[in-house]
């Protein structure tokens, strides 16, 4: 049987914690003309009140010890109100069973271009990469304050998912692209505050809009990167009673070309649940998702269970979500989909956080 490790992320959407003042309510949006996605321009930041950066991925030292990350960028507008900008940092130690995470926001004027500072954490671009440069401090929730530095050069171009624009009705619409295969490489302050070279793989996504999703059940996200070059996103809504109300994915083809997935086309169920000791929420732990046209199935385990970025004592963070890496292992219509592809191979990859044929992963969940 072949075991695919991936990064999973599992969210439960809470009030923003702290006692800065919320944003005042957005008004209903309203539709408006969509202008295409164009690079670079759309790297960067736009006038909408909702827009997020969201990076995720595997690491490997040169020792062997794996490691998943995930820098996350919020920026929210509101009409006659300061901006809010919110930065998620957390860092998973697979091998040593550690998770610790942090957030930090600034409010005041929009952060404009591709060159984001909050309170010293940074997500940039320099030339042909991107870059973060963040480290925690030792707080509540990140007891093992670890610490990046990374350098992003795509691999493929980004996807386009439903030709770059979504719309969830009456709640309003997003531009949504992602970068699915990202090279990484740097430096990471492990527990015991030593700094070690990593490298590895992780995805990109940025979506903005006119959109503030508050009604709904929550939404599950699915990213996969296999090792035949391509990739899967998937993006589900949930009404309040749990039942879909809205999917949308994507299928990435070695060459950058983007199959869309639409309902009826995907199936993504949970297998089993994890109960929360810090905040007594219930989380989906494992998997199941299927993408029958593709002849793709794939379960999902979670490595490590708690993994809850809850951020006690923080001021100012925002939702509380939960996510994990984990490994994915392939049924018989994968493996005969994989082999058929002759470009993927049976025996593990020499790097063990990535198997022979799913390199990654991340599973995002809200609700409400």
């Amino acid at each position: 049987m072949l075991r695919r490790t991936c990064l999973l992320a599992f969210g439960f959407l809470a009030a923003c914690a702290g006692p800065i003042p919320p944003l005042p309510p957005a008004a209903t949006p309203t539709p408006a003309g969509i202008t295409p996605i164009t690079f670079p321009r759309d790297f960067a930041a736009h006038n909408a009140l909702t827009e997020c950066w969201y990076v995720t991925g595997h690491l490997q030292a040169e020792d062997g010890r794996r490691f998943g990350f995930e820098f996350t960028i919020f920026q929210l507008r509101r009409e006659n109100s300061p901006t809010g900008v919110l930065a998620h940092f957390a860092v998973t130690d697979v091998d040593g069973k550690r998770f610790s995470h942090q957030a930090r926001g600034v409010t005041g004027t929009p952060q404009e271009g591709f060159d984001f500072n909050v309170q010293g954490w940074r997500l940039s671009n320099a030339g042909l990469a991107d870059e973060i440069d963040a480290q925690m401090d030792a707080a509540p929730g990140a007891e093992q304050p670890y610490g990046l530095k990374l350098r992003l050069v795509d691999e493929k171009p980004p996807a386009l998912h439903h030709g770059g624009y979504i719309t969830y009705g009456d709640e309003g619409s997003s531009y949504y692209y992602s970068r699915t295969r990202l090279a990484a490489s740097g430096l990471l302050r492990d527990a015991s505050g030593a700094t070690v070279t990593v490298s590895g793989l992780a995805w990109a996504d940025h979506q903005w809009g006119d959109f503030v999703i508050s009604g709904t059940g929550g939404w599950d996200w699915f990213s996969i990167q296999l090792d035949n070059n391509t990739e899967l996103m998937l993006y589900v809504l949930r009404d309040r009673a749990g039942a879909t109300s809205a999917l949308f994915g994507s299928f990435i083809m070695p060459d950058g070309t983007v199959q869309d997935i639409g309902p009826g086309s995907a199936r993504a169920e949970s297998t089993g649940q994890w109960l929360s000791p810090h905040t007594g929420a219930t989380y989906p732990s494992g998997w199941l998702v299927e993408l029958p046209e593709q002849q793709l199935v794939l379960t999902v385990t979670p490595q490590l269970q708690d993994q809850e970025l809850y951020f006690p004592g923080a001021v100012f963070a925002g939702p509380t979500y939960w996510k994990a890496p984990s490994t994915c292992t392939p049924l018989a219509r994968a493996r005969q989909l994989v082999s058929a592809t002759s470009s993927s191979r049976v025996t593990p990859s020499s790097i063990p956080q990535v198997s022979s044929r799913c390199r990654r992963c991340c599973r995002r969940y809200c609700r409400h």
